[in-house]
C-alpha cells in the first residue's frame, strides 16, 4: 500500500510551495526587484501548460442514459463568500476595532453566507461539499487537527521574516535563505520516507510525533532572543520542517481513511483545502494577534516598532500558537487508525 507515500508527495508539495514562496520572494526582491515576484510566475505557468495537458486525463463522458451531476455554483459562491468575509474580519479587526461598521458588516455577511451554504448543501442532491461527512467524529477530529497544524505553521512563517529583519538584522536575501531551511532542507527530504513508514506501521503515532515537534518549535520561538545567536533559530527551523515532513503523508492519509465509505474523494479534496485554508487563516490570525499585542499606543507598522515592543508581541503571538498546538495533539491521539495499514 503506497497511500502514505502518494499523499506525502501531494501534501508536502503544497506545504513546500506555501512555505517556500515568502523566502524566495525575499531573495528575488533583494537581488532583482519586487516586480520579479510576479514576473517569475510567467515562465512557470508556460512550462506547466504542456505538463498539465500530458498528465491530467480528459474527463470521462457519462455512460449512456446517465447525466453528469450539475455543478453546485450556489454552494461554491456562498462558501467563497463566507471565507472571504470571515478572513477579512479576522485580519482587520485589530486595526479597525470590533465595533467598526466594516467589521460588523463583514462578520454579518460571513454568517449569512455560511448559513446559506449549510442550507444549500443539506438540501441539494448534488452538493459542492457533502457536509454530512462531518457527522463522523473521527473524520472531523483528524481534519481539524491537520487544519490547526497548518494554521500554526503558516502563522509562524508569516511572522518570522519580521523577526529576522527587525531583531536579527538580516537582509531580505539572508532571511530568505534561512526560511528555506524548513521546506527545502527538511520537509522535501523526509516526507516520502515517513509516508512509506506510515504505510508499514500505521499513521497515528507519526502524527502524534509531528504534533509534539509542533509544540517544541513553538516553545523555542516563544522565548527566543536575538542575543542567543543562530543556533536556536536553526534548530527551531529544522523542527518546523520536520513537522510537515513527518505529518504530511500520515495526517493526509488519516483524513481520507476516516471519511465515510464512498466519500473518500470528498476527504481528499478537504485534505488539500485544509492546507491552503489553514495557511490563509494562520496568516490573518497571527497578524491580528500581533497587532493587538503591539497596539497599546496605536497601530504601528511592524518595521517601525521598537525592539522591546516587537519581541513582546512576537513572543505573545507565538505563545497563543503554542496553546493552539496542543489541540491537534489531543485530537490526533484520541482517534485510532481507521484500518490496519501496516504490513
Amino acid at each position: 500500500m503506497l497511500g502514505g507515500v502518494a499523499l506525502a508527495v501531494i501534501a508536502a508539495s503544497s506545504s513546500i510551495g506555501f512555505a517556500a514562496g515568502p523566502p524566495i520572494g525575499g531573495i528575488l526582491t533583494q537581488y532583482l526587484s519586487w516586480h520579479w515576484i510576479f514576473l517569475i510566475n510567467i515562465p512557470i505557468g508556460i512550462i506547466g501548460i504542456p505538463f498539465v495537458h500530458k498528465v491530467i486525463p480528459p474527463k470521462d463522458p457519462p455512460l449512456a442514459g446517465e447525466k453528469a451531476p450539475p455543478f453546485d455554483y450556489a454552494g461554491a459562491v456562498t462558501l467563497f463568500g463566507a471565507m472571504v468575509f470571515g478572513i477579512f474580519a479576522i485580519k482587520e479587526i485589530a486595526i479597525l476595532s470590533i465595533t467598526d461598521p466594516l467589521i460588523l458588516v463583514s462578520t454579518t455577511l460571513c454568517v449569512i453566507c455560511l448559513s446559506l451554504f449549510v442550507i444549500r448543501e443539506l438540501t441539494t442532491p448534488s452538493p459542492f461539499i457533502n457536509i454530512r461527512i462531518f457527522t463522523k467524529w473521527q473524520f472531523s477530529a483528524v481534519t481539524v487537527a491537520f487544519l490547526l497544524i497548518n494554521i500554526v505553521f503558516m502563522g509562524v512563517i508569516y511572522l518570522l521574516p519580521f523577526y529576522l529583519s527587525a531583531e536579527m538584522n538580516f537582509d531580505m536575501a539572508k532571511s530568505g535563505m534561512y526560511l528555506l531551511i524548513p521546506p527545502l532542507l527538511v520537509t522535501c527530504i523526509i516526507s516520502i520516507p515517513f509516508g512509506r513508514l506510515s504505510d508499514m506501521y500505521g499513521r497515528r503515532w507519526f502524527v502524534i510525533a509531528a504534533c509534539l515537534l509542533l509544540i517544541v518549535f513553538n516553545a523555542i520561538f516563544a522565548v527566543i532572543l536575538p542575543e542567543a545567536g543562530t543556533i536556536s533559530l536553526i534548530i527551531a527551523l529544522i523542527l518546523m520542517g520536520a513537522v510537515f515532513g513527518i505529518a504530511s503523508g500520515p495526517a493526509s492519509s488519516r483524513i481520507i481513511e476516516t471519511a465515510p465509505k464512498g466519500e473518500e474523494g470528498t476527504g481528499s479534496s478537504l485534505m488539500i483545502t485544509t492546507i491552503y485554508l489553514g495557511g490563509v487563516i494562520g496568516t490573518a490570525l497571527y497578524a491580528m494577534i500581533f497587532t493587538l499585542a503591539t497596539a497599546s499606543d496605536g497601530v504601528v507598522a511592524f518595521a517601525d516598532l521598537d525592539s522591546a515592543t516587537f519581541l513582546s508581541g512576537f513572543h505573545g503571538t507565538i505563545m497563543v500558537g503554542l496553546i493552539i498546538s496542543m489541540i491537534p495533539l489531543f485530537l490526533s491521539a484520541i482517534v485510532k487508525d481507521e484500518k490496519k495499514v501496516y504490513k
